[in-house]
């Protein structure tokens, strides 16, 4: 089934990110960077930037895409499939390695700024296309 795809290399990157966090939080806390009550409370403001920067770009994967994975389970339900579909799946998926690279490697804002606008209006035509088609 092709809405498998796009989900493993969403589900890989929160992966990715989650590896990365936990140790970079774990060696924070063994160096005395960070409590562990700045864990237990989230008290970002007391993280190291690189773990607040991880820690963020984390928190951004359960927001657009949580949208994006339920557009593909209202597909999969309605039976529907398509190349538009495949080029919304593959463009967002893309838009969301790229927002995450410039947010923790570009540093450049306006390029992650470009990279979630294309993101999420991909996401936005998406599910307007499918209510359309619904109607």
């Amino acid at each position: 089934m092709w809405i498998h795809i796009p989900i493993f290399f969403l589900v890989s990157l929160y992966t990715l990110l989650w590896f990365i966090t936990a140790s970079l939080r774990i060696r924070a806390v063994y160096q005395r960077k960070i409590t562990l009550s700045d864990i237990r409370f989230v008290s970002k403001e007391g993280f190291p930037e690189r773990i607040r920067l991880l820690t963020n770009s984390y928190d951004n994967q359960f927001q657009l895409p949580l949208l994006f994975i339920c557009l593909l389970l209202m597909l999969h339900i309605q039976g529907i499939q398509g190349q538009l579909w495949y080029v919304f799946s593959t463009v967002f998926v893309t838009a969301r390695y790229w927002h995450c690279y410039e947010h923790l490697l570009g540093q450049n804002l306006k390029m992650r700024t470009l990279a979630f606008a294309l993101g999420s209006i991909t996401l936005f035509i998406a599910w307007f296309t499918l209510l359309w088609q619904s109607l």
